[in-house]
């Protein structure tokens, strides 16, 4: 393990970068909440809301949550790609999403598993296409920016997973997610400013804990947002938060119609501001995001 990570000229080259970009993102953040609270007075009611920013970011998720009465169908891919050897693994997420009250949702899904992992070190080769588990997410919106500066969403998401997000081995997993979700706009219905942080019990050992991500998005039509984000993750691997890793990458969100819209995201690891390198043994290099949204 040692040796791969040496020879990645990456790893030393880019952790001052990696450093910098960690501090202006979250410094942006601050500063975008704060200009946002200090023009709330003066914004009307109607152009806060004229933006729904639950989908407008990539990985990282606003805070809105739709209205009561309001249902959803949601596909989330995301792509695992690239470690030593040969690495592909996806997850499928498909939701039906319900606003059983004003600012209360409820979710419950399907997830699907398929893995391509051959001459990956540590791992057992394996193809397969596997039925991967249930999901569930309890929503509520506890601040709106109709009242106050910024959107604010407590997210309850208990799952059962049969599918190993790592090896793709047959596993019995129960994980219970706990997130805080919180966006502000820096222009109203035109740039706003996110940031997410979670954390996951979970009874499976190879388990991802703390997640934390600030993201921007930029609307560039009234129908398409362009963002960015950075993602820190760790995750349990032979012992608590041995495993770290930095992602940074852009997304792009697009309004297909009235009801159908439609978001990809792609991030890439970059040396971690913890160890100051990749780790290629607890995270892949690439993750990627697709996501099909149907409201009705």
């Amino acid at each position: 393990m040692g040796g791969l990570t040496h020879r990645n000229p990456l790893s030393r080259c880019s952790a001052g970068r990696s450093r910098g970009c960690i501090v202006a993102l979250v410094a942006l953040f601050v500063f975008v909440s704060a200009l946002a609270a200090s023009s709330f007075g003066r914004a009307q009611e109607s152009r806060w809301q004229a933006v729904d920013t639950e989908h407008i970011f990539g990985f990282t998720e606003g805070a809105d949550i739709g209205g009561k009465g309001e249902k959803v169908l949601e596909n989330t891919t995301i792509g695992h790609l690239g470690r030593p050897g040969s690495y592909t693994l996806f997850t499928n997420e498909a939701d039906f999403r319900y606003g059983l009250e004003e600012h209360f949702r409820a979710s419950f899904g399907v997830l699907a598993d398929y893995q391509s992992i051959h001459n990956v070190p540590d791992l057992t080769d394996r193809t397969a296409l596997n039925f991967g588990g249930l999901s569930s997410e309890f929503r509520w919106q506890l601040m709106q920016r109709d009242v106050s500066p910024v959107d604010l969403t407590l997210s309850f998401a208990p799952q059962w997973q049969r599918i190993d997000d790592t090896s793709g081995a047959r596993v019995e997993s129960y994980a219970f997610p706990i997130a805080l979700l919180v966006d502000t706009a820096l222009a109203p219905s035109k740039m706003f400013a996110a940031a997410n942080l979670i954390y996951t019990p979970a009874t499976h050992a190879n388990s991802a804990p703390l997640e934390f991500s600030p993201a921007i998005a930029a609307a560039v039509t009234d129908s398409v947002f362009l963002g960015a984000e950075i993602r820190h993750i760790t995750r349990n691997q032979n012992g608590f938060f041995t495993g770290h890793a930095l992602f940074i990458g852009p997304s792009v969100f697009v309004n297909l119609s009235e009801s159908v819209a439609f978001k990809v995201a792609w991030t890439a690891q970059i040396p971690d501001e913890t160890t100051h390198r990749l780790d290629m043994v607890n995270f892949e290099r690439h993750q990627v995001l697709a996501v099909l949204v149907k409201s009705f």
